[in-house]
Order: C-alpha cells, then structure tokens, then sequence
C-alpha cells in the first residue's frame, strides 16, 4: 500500500513539471559556414594577360603574392608553384597555396591559350626586336665601342638581352612569343652594326637560334631584326656642362668670345672627342647660351660622330655688377659738366642734369672690374650692332687676356636720382638701369664730379 502512494506521488509530480511554462527545449548547435576558394577566384587574383607567353605568365604568376579581395572574399595567397606547362601549346597548371576566412586552401588550376612558341624556323625568320621598357638603352649601350672604334665583339647575346627583347610569331602572324631566358640561350648574335646617316638609324644585328641562322639584309621591312637608336643624341650624353665655371663668367661676353670659352664650359673625354662649335645663340631672358656642336673622333681624321646641341645656363648673373662694378669720373666728365656747373652756385642740380642725354658724357667715366682680388680696367669701345645698320657701345676689359674677355657690358643705361654741387664738385647720384640688352636693378651709385675748366 505504502508503494503504491509513493509511484501516485511521483506521478503527479512529472505531471505537474510538464505543464510548466518556463520549460526548456535544447537547440541544436549550428553549423560554421565554409568559405570555399573556387578556380574563379584564383584566375581573377593572379589576372594573367593572355598576351604573354608561358614563361612571361608563371613569372608573374609566382611573383602575384599577397592579399587581394575577390569575389567577396579575402583571399590571401602565399604560394605559387608549377605543376606542368606547355610552350608550343600555351598551357600550364598552378597550384596555387594560401589561406581564406582563416582556412588554409589549396587549389590546382589549368590555364591555356596562352601566346604559343612557333617552331624553330619561325623563331629565326620571323625574329623582330625591340628595345625593353624602363631600360635607358641610349646611356646604357656601349655604343661608342661599336661605332667609333668598329668593336662589336662586347655586343653578345648575353650583353644585348639586357637591353632588348626578342619576340617571333608564325607564318600567319597569330602567334606572338617573347623570347625566354632559356630561348636567349639558344641564340648567338653576330654582325652587330649601326645602319643610318647622320642623325637617327638602328643597331642591326643577326642571329642564330639552335643553329638557324636568321636574315642577314639590312632591309628595314625584311631585314635582320634591328633597333632604332639616335647617335646624337648617345653623343650628346657623353658631354656634360661644366657649370662650376660657368658660374664664374658673364654670359653676353662669353658669347662674344665663344670660340675661347666653349671647351672650357664642357667635360668630355679628350682622348677620345674633339668637339667644334658650329653655331652659338643666347636668350637674354634665361641668361643662357646654346652651342651647336660637331664632335668628331679624336683620331687623327676628325671622323665625324655627332652633331647635337649643348643649353649651358649657370653664368653670373648680371646682379653680381653691384658688387663687382666700379665707376668714377674723369677729365673728360669733369670738362663735361665744368663747362656747365663750374661756376654757378652751389645747389640742387637734380632737373637741369636729367634733362641731359646720359649718353653725352657716360661712356666718357673711367670704368672697371674687380676679380680674382685684381682691378681690371676697362675701356668704351664702338662696335657694329647686331644688325650692322649702326655702331654701338661696348665696355671691354683693357687687358686683353683672354680668361677676362667674359666681361663685356653693352650699351649701360642709367637713371640719375640727384645731383648737387658744393664747391667745384658735383655728386651725382644714379644707378644701371640696363645693360646687355636686359633690364637690371642696379643699386644706387654716387659719381663724385670735380668741375674742371674746360
């Protein structure tokens, strides 16, 4: 009876726990969501151009590392590796390593219509080259060794492919194929030469791939592959601006003069040029000068290697006058003005001296120039203006020596601001407006007059 009470009661409780309200039901655990990595994704990360050939695109393809969004995930890929490939068919297979959502993946993955390598016949026959981009060829090539001293023993193939990319294609032209490092081991070059006149041309060159030997014409459309290259502008290169002594020269004088400074204004090799000054022109604006120049060889024949011009633009500026310049007067300024002022009173003579013509007594002051701690004393010399019709004056140094023919001031101006007599003398204040056919800003001056009788 007891045990039959005690089952009621149990009963009774599980009924009443079953109709209570809070009670709990377990929910089954969720399933992470896997991130795949499809071939999709690994073809839009490594984004291989079809124009390439097969070695040009493992090459990139190995070197195409790193982390990239794709197709909504973040793929990160940290190996590229070749499983096969296929040049004459322009296949290969990647297995490409990496990790995405924080799982490692790996994934191998075909490629094909790649640029397909012609045959071998092709490869020599139908060879054309160009030079590779981001190469400075017209410093880099040795160029003065082929064309100057007829040495093209330097120009291998292991020398050129540093410079130039050989590419070929099949008879129909739908093959395009950049030469491989292994092909360029394949190839020898020989009968390395420049063809042009006297400005632009090419280096042409011919080659041999596993013994075909390739063209050997110098026909532009159907020749021997070539390269363009400007011989002047590879010479011009070779010379460079001597700018530490520019600095120390005026530069109208020294355009005056340029068959006395032009060498000493350029750095070459003198063993091996000799440059000629064809032409010279100035731009009074830039304070510069431009050289026309033929180099020749220095090889007892004057061979002929280049013409190009040289802008040399580091000369004195004309400002240094300030300092450099003196100016005082003389017999003839002290007549000039004694006639006149000698015996009046003294006062401000500012108006009645600007209304005289400068010229009428300026070129008449005793003028010079100091350099290297060594006064240089210079005269008014009258000489044809530039186009002939009339003569002009120009202040030269009175020496002579060659080293000062630089300082050569044409037709100065001046603007005086003043002019007082005390005594027998008149000070006049004034400063150089223009010289050398350039507007200056010249500072201020006093020209200490004695009035002398005329």
């Amino acid at each position: 009876m007891r045990k039959i009470i005690i089952a009621a009661s149990m009963a009774l409780l599980f009924a009443a726990c079953g109709n209570d309200d809070n009670s709990f039901t377990p929910t089954p655990p969720t399933q992470e969501k896997v991130i795949e990595v499809t071939t999709d994704d690994i073809v839009k990360f490594l984004n291989l151009d079809k124009q390439l050939n097969v070695y040009q695109a493992l090459e990139k393809a190995k070197s195409d590392l790193g982390k990239k969004s794709i197709n909504g995930k973040e793929v990160n890929v940290t190996a590229v590796s070749v499983v096969k490939s296929d040049e004459e068919k322009g296949t290969f297979t990647l297995r490409v390593m990496g990790n995405c959502g924080g799982k490692p993946f790996v994934k191998d993955v075909d490629y094909n219509g790649f640029a397909q390598k012609p045959s071998d016949e092709e490869m020599v026959m139908r060879a054309v080259a160009s030079w590779k981009k981001g190469v400075d060829y017209q410093s880099g090539v040795d160029f003065d060794t082929l064309y100057r001293l007829k040495d093209n023993s330097k120009f291998t193939a292991t020398y050129l492919q540093k410079f130039v990319n050989l590419s070929s294609s099949d008879i129909d032209g739908n093959k395009h194929y950049t030469f491989t490092p292994a092909d360029w081991a394949n190839t020898t070059i020989s009968d390395v030469r420049y063809i042009g006149g006297s400005s632009s041309g090419r280096i042409a060159f011919t080659i041999t791939y596993k013994g075909r030997k390739g063209k050997t014409s110098d026909n532009s459309i159907n020749g021997s592959p070539s390269v363009s290259f400007d011989k002047n502008l590879y010479y011009r290169n070779q010379i460079s601006i001597n700018t530490a002594e520019a600095s120390k020269l005026y530069m109208r004088g020294t355009y005056e003069h340029a068959d006395v400074f032009y060498t000493s204004l350029l750095k070459y090799d003198k063993d091996k040029f000799v440059p000629y000054l064809k032409g010279k022109y100035r731009d009074n604006g830039t304070n510069s000068l431009r050289f026309s120049i033929n180099l020749v060889a220095k090889d007892g024949h004057d061979t002929e290697l280049a013409n190009f011009d040289v802008t040399i633009t580091d000369f004195k500026s004309l400002s240094a006058l300030n300092d450099e310049l003196t100016i005082a007067s003389s017999t003839k300024v002290g007549e000039f003005f004694g006639k006149r002022y000698r015996n009046k009173t003294d006062g401000d003579y500012t108006d009645a001296v600007k209304a005289l013509s400068p010229q009428l007594w300026f070129n008449n002051v005793q003028m010079g120039l100091t350099r290297d701690g060594r006064f240089i004393d210079m005269y008014a010399e009258k000489v044809r203006s530039e186009n002939g019709n009339y003569n002009v004056t120009a202040w030269i140094p009175n020496s002579g020596i060659a080293k000062y023919l630089d300082i050569y001031l044409l037709e100065p101006r001046i603007e005086v601001s003043s002019a007082k007599k005390t005594g027998y003398f008149l000070n006049i204040t004034y400063k150089i407006t223009y010289v050398n056919d350039v507007a200056v800003d010249g500072k201020e001056r006093t020209l200490n007059v004695h009035l002398i009788e005329p």
